[in-house]
């Protein structure tokens, strides 16, 4: 017959009154992004329903739906998944100010580029696959943003999207997640930022993106580098590259070799800099496969996940009358 032992009894209640604090904070990020998708949707299905009522013409003009784009993502979304995200938790992390001098900047900028376009290269080959299988083609949701003027291309681009997305991801997300480990850190936090975007054309890349920013700034505690960065890497798609297509084939040429150096340039400085990549440990006593299970184990998570699935999903399926 065992001996009863309160300590041990103590100390396993005490344990899973942690686990479950843990799997409370990730649920609380779970719901403050699923809330952001949530709440984005709805003001689009909603201002969709009333203007197909109201002014169908509407819904034809380019600026009405960027406008609509902008204001459901960043206008509602966004204040939706800092209010929820807030009220987690942050522990206080001393995180240095040193920022990236002119010539680490130019080669955070590059490798930037590079995992951009080899993520993407990796994308295209899988959508072609999925397209053979199916046999038609695969909408892409990016192709869109092409029908938007210019200008208020550049003005989401360079301005909006690197500003909110990087405070959402790499300051409010970023930090409630760190106590965990840098690594661990790093790539939940890209991971969500995949995610975020709610189809397969960007997720790879937004995810290779992620991974790199959130590097920068867990190591120089620079937020607003990664929006230079980020404003820097989204200048190409909004800017050069529509520029450039006014050249026709010269232009794709200078594309091509754009894209070509990118990739190169970019791999030899993640080379040289291999060695100086680290990672704090975690703070907290966990093991990575527990905190990982803990991180997707919980109903915000799950729900913002399968509402991310549903909706890359939605773009593969061939709606009538589309």
């Amino acid at each position: 017959m065992g001996v009863y032992d309160p300590g041990l009894s103590r100390r396993s209640a005490e344990e899973a009154h942690a686990l479950r604090s843990h799997c409370q904070h990730f649920s609380r990020l779970g719901w403050a992004l699923f809330g952001q998708a949530a709440s984005a949707l709805t003001v689009q299905i909603l201002a969709i329903f009333l203007t197909g009522r109201l002014a169908p013409g509407l819904m034809h003009r380019a600026v009405f739906l960027w406008g609509l784009s902008v204001l459901s993502v960043y206008g509602v979304g966004f204040p939706v998944f800092c209010a929820v995200a807030g009220s987690a938790e942050a522990p206080p992390v001393a995180a240095p100010k040193r920022p990236l001098g002119p010539a680490r900047f130019f080669q955070a900028y590059f490798i930037g580029l590079s995992v951009l376009y080899l993520a993407n290269s990796i994308t295209l080959l899988l959508l072609s696959l999925a397209e053979l299988l199916r046999g038609q083609p695969v909408t892409n949701p990016v192709d869109s943003i092409q029908n938007y003027p210019v200008g208020l291309n550049l003005l989401l681009g360079c301005v909006i999207a690197p500003i909110t997305e990087e405070f959402m991801f790499r300051r409010l997300l970023l930090d409630r997640l760190r106590p965990y480990g840098d690594l661990f850190a790093v790539l939940a936090s890209a991971l969500c930022f995949g995610l975020f975007h709610g189809n397969f054309n960007q997720f790879l890349y937004a995810f290779a993106l992620g991974a790199v920013f959130g590097y920068i700034v867990l190591r120089t505690g620079c937020l607003w580098q990664t929006i230079v960065l980020h404003a820097m890497v989204n200048v190409i798609a909004t800017g050069v590259s529509p520029l450039l297509g006014l050249l026709g084939e010269r232009g794709e040429q200078l594309l091509g070799t754009l894209v070509l150096g990118s990739i190169l340039l970019g791999v030899v400085f993640l080379a040289a800099l291999r060695r100086e990549l680290r990672f704090g440990p975690g703070r907290l006593g966990l093991s990575p496969g527990r905190t990982w299970r803990l991180f997707f184990e919980n109903p915000g998570m799950l729900f913002f996940c399968l509402l991310a699935l549903l909706e890359a999903v939605s773009f593969l399926i061939d709606f009538p009358g589309n």
